[in-house]
């Protein structure tokens, strides 16, 4: 991160933003994108950004700006659920296989005088079902378990520290920082909007 006069500056887009007689007082070059504190407002200017390239608050909404970590929650719901899923499911695969009830049902013959012969092709069909089921089991559970891991591999991999600009009313303005000195540039910001927060982080 860097300071640089707007004056200086390559790109005169967020220039064009200001109001007659309004002037940058402050201005922060943050991973791409241009923060600037004004005699009226916070501009935040993300020209490569996904979501809106231009954002602002009025200098007495500014409530306050830190530094926190942020990932893509819903990885982690997703994770959690396929985890439980999956253990439940490997577990209960390895009951039936430790349990002896496959060894204990190959080892059942129906007796002679039964009636019908529909008994003793249900008996001997249990052991290839049971054993079928817990297959199933097992590779389902271990599945999910994996597919679990790998979400919370995914969500870690989601994970970013930001620059955000609480504003009263409104959703705070998030910019994605990297830089070591990313806690001075919030301290700096709430130096200059006049805001006597303390840094956060996450």
């Amino acid at each position: 991160m860097s300071q640089s006069p707007l004056s200086q500056a390559t790109d005169d887009r967020l220039s064009q933003m200001l109001f007659q007689g309004e002037e940058v007082e402050e201005e922060f070059t943050v991973e791409g994108a241009r923060v600037a504190v004004t005699t009226h407002r916070v501009l935040v200017f993300t020209p490569d950004g996904d979501g809106r390239r231009f954002d602002h608050a009025d200098r007495p909404n500014v409530l306050d700006a830190s530094i926190e970590t942020t990932g893509k929650d819903a990885y982690v719901g997703w994770g959690v659920r396929a985890g439980v899923y999956g253990a439940v499911l490997f577990g209960g695969g390895i009951l039936l296989k430790t349990s002896g009830v496959l060894d204990g049902l190959g080892d059942v013959t129906p007796p002679a005088d039964a009636p019908g012969a529909g008994i003793a092709q249900l008996v001997s069909l249990l052991p290839k079902a049971l054993g079928m089921l817990t297959t199933v089991l097992l590779v389902g559970g271990g599945l999910l378990v994996v597919v679990a891991l790998a979400l919370v591999g995914v969500y870690f991999s989601s994970r970013e520290r930001e620059l955000v600009i609480e504003r009263a009313g409104r959703d705070p303005m998030r910019v994605p920082v990297r830089d070591d000195d990313a806690e001075d540039i919030a301290r700096r910001l709430r130096a200059a909007v006049g805001t006597s927060s303390k840094p956060r982080s996450d």
